[in-house]
C-alpha cells in the first residue's frame, strides 16, 4: 500500500502527543517543536488521511471519531516501529541516546547507585529522578521519563503499558532502641507518638488504609514526605513508625544503631514494587532492566538488612515464587 504525504511516524507521534498532553502547546513544549510546527503537522496528517481528527469548535479541543480510531491504533503503530528500531539497534550492538528512568526516593538511594554501571550498557546517556509516586506516574504518561519503579496500582489498568514486578516487601515496627516494651502489631503505643509518612507519597496512603482497616486511632501529630527525616525522627526518639526494608536500608548507616526493627504479628502488610514503560517502545530494556534490578535485589541490595535482621529475609516475596 502507497502511503501518502504527511501520513508517517513522525506524525503520528505528534498526533498522539497532542492527545495525551491535551493540546498543541503542550505537545510543542515536549517535543521542542513551535506550536506552528505540530499544528502544520497535524494538518499534514489530516489531509493525508482525508478527515479532521480533531473537532477545534470545542475548547479543549476533542476527537472527532476519526481521531479516537487513529489514536487507538497509533499506540500499537508506534509500539511496534520502537520494538523494530530496538531490534535493529541491539543487532548493531548499539545503545539507545538516553534514558530517563523514575522512581521512588528508597529505590533509587539503594539500588541506584548499582544499577548505574548496567544502564552504561543501555544508553549513552541516562539519568535517575527521584520523587513520590503521583509525580512519576505524570512524568511517564506525559512522556518526560522512559519508565518508572512505582509501589501504587494506579497504572495497572491502563492500556498501552508494560508491568515487570520486582519484589513484594513486608511492612515492618520501628522503635527507638530503647524502647523496651512489646511491639507485635499497629495499635497504638501510647507512650510514645506516631509518626506518619505524607499522605503525599503511595506508602503514606497505603498505611494509613492498613490502619483505618484495623479501626486504630493514631492521633495524627507528626508527618514526614520522606524516609530520611521519619527515621531520624524515631532514631531521635520522637516516636515510633511504620516503614519498609528499602526506606530502612537507605538510612541503616545513618540510624540503624538508633532503631529497634520489629515484624508486624497482627495486621501485617506489604507493598510491591513493578517497573512500569510504555509498552514497545524502548524494546526489551524494561525487562532487561527490570532483572538487573532483582538480581541487585536478592544479591546483595538487602544484604545487609538480613545480617542484622534475619527474619526479613523470609517475608520478601520475588516475582518468580509468586507464579510458581
Amino acid at each position: 500500500m502507497e502511503f501518502p504525504t504527511g501520513f508517517d511516524l513522525k506524525a503520528i507521534r505528534t498526533f498522539t502527543f497532542v492527545v495525551e498532553l491535551g493540546g498543541m502547546t503542550q505537545a510543542a513544549q515536549r517535543l521542542e517543536m513551535t506550536q506552528s510546527s505540530v499544528s502544520q503537522t497535524i494538518s499534514n496528517l489530516e489531509e493525508a488521511i482525508g478527515s479532521a481528527l480533531f473537532d477545534r469548535t470545542v475548547r479543549p479541543i476533542a476527537l472527532t471519531p476519526t481521531g479516537v480510531t487513529l489514536y487507538d491504533h497509533s499506540r500499537d503503530i508506534l509500539a511496534a516501529a520502537g520494538d523494530t528500531l530496538q531490534a535493529l539497534r541491539e543487532q548493531q550492538g548499539r545503545r539507545l541516546t538516553s534514558l530517563t528512568l523514575g522512581m521512588p526516593e528508597s529505590f533509587a538511594n539503594t539500588v541506584g547507585p548499582m544499577l548505574a554501571e548496567s544502564l552504561d550498557r543501555y544508553a549513552s546517556r541516562w539519568r535517575i529522578w527521584s520523587g513520590i509516586s503521583p509525580e512519576n506516574h505524570d512524568a511517564l504518561m506525559n512522556h518526560a521519563v522512559d519508565m518508572i519503579v512505582t509501589t501504587s496500582d494506579e497504572l495497572d489498568s491502563l492500556e498501552g503499558l508494560e508491568i515487570h514486578p520486582l519484589l513484594e516487601e513486608p511492612f515492618v515496627l520501628v522503635f527507638p532502641a530503647d524502647y523496651k516494651h512489646p511491639a507485635t502489631g499497629l495499635e497504638a503505643h501510647t507512650d510514645l507518638r506516631f509518626i506518619r509518612y505524607s499522605l503525599r507519597s503511595a506508602i503514606g496512603r497505603q498505611v494509613e488504609r492498613q490502619i483505618n482497616r484495623l479501626r486504630l486511632n493514631l492521633p495524627i501529630t507528626a508527618e514526614f514526605d520522606t524516609a530520611s527525616g521519619q527515621l531520624a525522627a524515631v532514631a531521635a526518639g520522637t516516636g515510633w513508625s511504620v516503614t519498609t526494608p528499602l526506606c530502612l536500608l537507605q538510612e541503616y548507616a545513618k540510624v540503624g544503631e538508633q532503631v529497634r526493627v520489629e515484624p508486624i504479628k497482627r495486621g501485617q502488610f506489604s507493598r510491591s514494587l513493578k517497573l512500569i514503560a510504555r509498552k514497545g517502545a524502548l524494546g526489551d530494556v524494561p525487562r532487561s532492566i527490570a532483572g538487573e534490578s532483582r538480581k541487585i535485589l536478592q544479591n546483595k541490595g538487602l544484604e545487609l538488612l538480613f545480617e542484622r535482621h534475619p527474619w526479613i529475609r523470609n517475608l520478601i516475596v520475588w516475582p518468580e515464587r509468586q507464579t510458581g
